[in-house]
């Protein structure tokens, strides 16, 4: 019965773990933008008007990643659950 559990749980941890990598890589590449933004910036006011737009819009990203993975993973824990609970 474990071992279903844990084979059927297989696709939504997968599902999980994409999730990561490609939050992973769109953090980065948002933090890689910011740095060649800044060093193209003339003046410390333009400097610190691109810092606050970044900060601004990362963290409606953050707060959609975190509910895509909140999802993922209440997928996940539900599919392992569903197969181990008596019927």
């Amino acid at each position: 019965m474990l071992g279903r559990s844990l084979q059927s749980a297989v696709p939504a941890a997968l599902a999980v773990n994409t999730k990561l990598v490609d939050i992973a890589h769109s953090n980065v590449s948002a933090g890689l933008e910011l740095a060649r933004d800044l060093a193209g910036a003339k003046t410390p006011m333009e400097a610190m008007r691109l810092g606050v737009a970044y900060w601004f819009n990362h963290m409606g990203a953050v707060q959609t990643q975190a509910r895509e993975l909140q999802s993922l993973s209440a997928a996940w824990v539900k599919t392992a659950s569903d197969q181990i609970r008596p019927l």
